[in-house]
C-alpha cells in the first residue's frame, strides 16, 4: 500500500500545468457552475411541454369520442334503440315480452335453465293516469288506498288481567 501511495505522488510530482490550462480548466468550471441552473430549468420545461402534450391528446381523444357519440344520438335508429334498451319503449302495434324468474345459473351446472315469458296486456300510461287521478280525486282513508287495513282494535269490554 506505501508503494502506491508513493508512485501516485511520484506521479502527480511530475505533472506540470501551463498557466493557460489553469485558466482553460477554471473558465470550464465556472461555465458548467453558470450554464446548470439554465439547463436543469430547460429540461424541467421540456419534460412539462411532453406532460402538457400528452394532456392535449388525452383530451383531444375524450373530444372525438364525446362528438363519436353526439353524431350516434343524431340518428333516428339509434335513439330508438336506446329508447327500447334503457326505458324499455316498444312501437305501436308491438308486443313486449317480460322475462319473469330471470335467474343465470353457472355454465357447470346440470340444471336447465327455462326462462319463462309473459305477455305484458297493460297500457302503463293508461294505468299511471288511472293511479294519478284516483289518488288525487278520491274520498277514501289512506289505509284504504294502499290495501292494508287498520289492526283490530282489542275488545273494550274484556277485562284486564290483574297483576
Amino acid at each position: 500500500m506505501k508503494r502506491w501511495v508513493e508512485d501516485l505522488g511520484a506521479w502527480a510530482s511530475s505533472l506540470r500545468f501551463s498557466g493557460f490550462t489553469v485558466l482553460v480548466v477554471v473558465l470550464l468550471a465556472a461555465g458548467a457552475v453558470i450554464v446548470s441552473p439554465s439547463l436543469s430549468t430547460y429540461v424541467q420545461q421540456r419534460r412539462e411541454i411532453s406532460e402538457l402534450r400528452e394532456s392535449v391528446r388525452l383530451h383531444q381523444e375524450a373530444v372525438n369520442e364525446i362528438d363519436a357519440e353526439r353524431v350516434k344520438w343524431k340518428d333516428p335508429v339509434y335513439v330508438r334503440s336506446q329508447a327500447r334498451d334503457r326505458l324499455f319503449y316498444v312501437m305501436p302495434g308491438e308486443t313486449q315480452l317480460g322475462v319473469v324468474d330471470d335467474i343465470v345459473l353457472p355454465a357447470e351446472s346440470d340444471d336447465e335453465t327455462s326462462p319463462e315469458l309473459s305477455r305484458l296486456e297493460s297500457d302503463w300510461v293508461r294505468g299511471i293516469a288511472v293511479s294519478f287521478l284516483t289518488a288525487g280525486t278520491t274520498a277514501a282513508p289512506p289505509d284504504e288506498l294502499a290495501g292494508t287495513q287498520p289492526a283490530p282494535d282489542p275488545d273494550p269490554t274484556a277485562e284486564e288481567p290483574q297483576p
